[in-house]
């Protein structure tokens, strides 16, 4: 009797490997169909490999009047099941410059709310700088697709308010724009088999 309950378990191992997933998912990104133009804040892909993208939220310039001190604003996740950020102990970014005395603060927050990447970086004290370059990096941030699936990235307010680009007087930039068309991030399924 033992025998054949091991022969059974033997067969049904073989039959269930048989019908297992050695799929894997890869991640695609098509940034929004708005053009670019001086004052536009985006998101565009800076690369991507397996599953993870990096995504830049980029401001295009050259934009030599501004006054740059801080941002606040969102990244809407449509399907947070599809998509995460992924946390990292640093961020990048070039769109505020630190001049004597100054620092910079980066706060990235998707714990309280997945589906919302909240953003809020600005300088301590002092003037903001302008955007001499054709593109600034506001924000360097990484998005791991967890399954096949599509779904979007948008640009939000946080707090009831538009997303905003402020000031050394605290006070909105009229002349940066939040893209308000969203991205699309593509989960690809590839591989595996089975029944």
């Amino acid at each position: 009797m033992s025998r054949l309950l091991a022969a059974i378990f033997v067969a049904l191992t073989v039959a269930l490997a048989g019908c297992g997933n050695d799929s894997s998912i890869s991640a695609q990104f098509t940034p929004s169909a708005t053009a670019p133009a001086p004052g536009l804040v985006k998101l565009v892909e800076r690369s991507r490999s397996g599953s993870r993208v990096v995504v830049d939220v980029l401001l295009f310039g050259p934009e030599p009047g501004l006054d740059l001190f801080a941002f606040r604003f969102g990244i809407m996740i449509g399907n947070d099941n599809l998509v995460r950020l992924v946390p990292q102990s640093t961020y990048s970014q070039t769109a505020l410059v630190a001049a004597n005395g100054q620092s910079i603060s980066i706060d990235v927050d998707a714990a309280s709310d997945p589906s919302l990447v909240q953003i809020d970086l600005g300088k301590n004290v002092g003037a903001g700088n302008t955007v001499p370059a054709p593109s600034a990096v506001v924000l360097e941030v990484s998005f791991d697709v967890q399954a096949a699936g599509t779904t979007t990235l948008t640009l939000v307010g946080l707090g009831g308010e538009p997303p905003r680009a402020i000031d050394s007087t605290n006070t909105t930039i009229a002349a940066v724009r939040f893209d308000a068309a969203s991205a699309t991030v593509i989960g690809v399924s590839s591989g595996g088999g089975g029944y």
